[in-house]
């Protein structure tokens, strides 16, 4: 997951507070079922994973967002979702003795992989996205999430080819993972066409989330007022603002982290998801977000978001 905000972009998800609140309601509706306790698979023998990047680099930047899985009820679904709704391409990769694993790209540029849930192990249907974070120290971050009230899902392993994962819920129970990248972290660059651009936790607890994170990867926080009197957090590492947090409208419902794909035409591109078997949450609204924002979720129920820049051309 590659995520950079700036200028326009920045605007567009740090302003208009109170259009935010109808936002989250929807977003958190549906997430209320989708508190998943997905895992990746154990492997067998000694598999080799493929890189998050294509060129290996020495770039590590802690609390940027750097991959994301999708945990699929039906892997074979989401590949022929995804290729209609998005135009996305994809590899099959054999990890040795390990699990079978997809990889996706968007015009060529990886944009995450796919891993078929244990259906033995999972209690309620559905997909979901989870985003990855860099870390400098992943046993750290585990070590860290449990002293701090969150959990850990899956315990720190070295993944051959791939670099030292794990996967941790925050005390709220939203999940996400840590790693550790063996090939370094993607540079920061703004975000094409049907590629991640950002990502935002729907929390109880906005201030504690913000908190939380902060010492996990060592974000510095920023905030902002609503109209309420409640606050959006913003967080940053290496001079970009890297996700935030908001407060939920509805305290009963799981706090759960939201992705958002760059779309060119948001309008265009929600009919395409419904074309390609998904279904709209949020259609475009003109009173949200100037309209250039929706939620989707694919077949097996994985909220997206979808946002649509403002023209370079707009006043």
């Amino acid at each position: 997951m590659r995520i950079i905000v700036g200028g326009f972009l920045t605007e567009m998800f740090v302003s208009r507070r109170a259009e935010r609140h109808r936002l989250a309601s929807v977003l958190l509706a549906c997430a209320a079922g989708l508190a998943l306790a997905a895992t990746p698979p154990c492997a067998a023998g000694d598999p080799v994973w493929p890189a998050i990047t294509q060129t290996p680099t020495s770039n590590y930047v802690p609390g940027k967002w750097v991959w994301a899985e999708l945990f699929a009820e039906n892997t074979a679904v989401a590949v022929e979702f995804y290729g209609k709704a998005f135009g996305w391409t994809f590899q099959p990769w054999h990890a040795g003795h390990g699990p079978d694993y997809t990889l996706a790209f968007s015009d060529g540029d990886p944009v995450g992989g796919m891993l078929q849930r244990e259906h033995t192990y999972q209690k309620e249907k559905g997909s979901r996205w989870i985003g990855i974070i860099s870390v400098a120290d992943v046993k750290a971050a585990a070590h860290y999430a449990v002293n701090h009230g969150g959990k850990v899902i899956v315990p720190p392993r070295v993944l051959a080819g791939r670099g030292e994962v794990a996967l941790l819920a925050d005390p709220e129970g939203a999940p996400f993972g840590v790693m550790r990248s063996s090939s370094g972290d993607p540079p920061d660059f703004q975000a094409e066409d049907r590629q991640w651009m950002w990502i935002e936790l729907w929390s109880k607890d906005p201030a504690a989330m913000a908190q939380f994170y902060s010492g996990l990867a060592g974000y510095e926080i920023e905030s902002t007022e609503r109209p309420d009197g409640r606050k959006d957090y913003f967080l940053a590492t290496g001079g970009y603002v890297r996700c935030s947090i908001i407060p939920s409208p509805a305290p009963s419902l799981p706090t759960a982290w939201l992705p958002y794909l760059r779309v060119d035409d948001v309008k265009a591109a929600a009919a395409q998801v419904v074309q390609a078997g998904g279904r709209v949450v949020l259609a475009p609204d003109p009173s949200v977000r100037e309209g250039r924002v929706a939620l989707v979720v694919d077949p097996a129920g994985a909220p997206i978001g979808l946002a649509q820049l403002p023209s370079k051309d707009a006043p």
